[in-house]
């Protein structure tokens, strides 16, 4: 309800409200329904992705000292980027809360709300660059056949090197 000078003079000739008819009143508690049934599957598909992401820690590499204390800290875009990632979907960094800034490596809790009644709390992660890259090194050089590859590699790369040197060597002495 407005004032009827407001209604008259301002909001019917620009097109911003109608006249209040069956027709329209109607029209306007079929919209209501329409977004009430959308919303209520919105939150649905977010309580499902957050009951998935509950389960599943999500893991952040950053930089840190020799001390586990990160050059810098993990900021709520970092997180919300990193779990658009793994969601397929897109997280505002304002759904995520911190309560204390993360500046060391470990594991903590983070509270998370994907959805308007949607709040769950993740596992987030934070591993120091230099370990996740002495992992891989390692794992790399567990991997047997990559030992194998590379050596197979390199006695390639050396046969086809010296035998047109020798080629040449036996065309210039004849």
């Amino acid at each position: 309800m407005v004032k009827n000078g407001f209604a008259r003079n301002y909001l019917l000739p620009n097109g911003l409200a109608d006249l209040a008819t069956k027709e329209v009143v109607a029209r306007a508690a079929g919209l209501r329904r329409e977004a009430e049934q959308r919303r209520l599957s919105e939150a649905a598909d977010w309580r499902t992705l957050g009951e998935a992401l509950t389960e599943t820690p999500v893991v952040v590499t950053a930089r840190s000292g020799p001390t586990g204390r990160l050059y810098g800290s993990i900021t709520p875009a970092i997180v919300a980027q990193r779990l658009s990632e793994i969601i397929g979907r897109t997280v505002d960094r304002r759904a995520v809360r911190f309560p204390t800034p993360v500046r060391q490596t470990g594991q903590f809790n983070i509270p998370i709300r994907l959805y308007e009644d949607v709040q769950i709390d993740i596992k987030l992660v934070v591993v120091a660059e230099s370990v996740v890259e002495a992992d891989e090194a390692i794992e790399s050089s567990k991997d047997p056949e990559a030992e194998v590859n590379q050596s197979a590699e390199s006695d390639v790369s050396a046969d086809s090197t010296t035998e047109p040197t020798d080629q040449l060597d036996a065309e210039r002495e004849s």
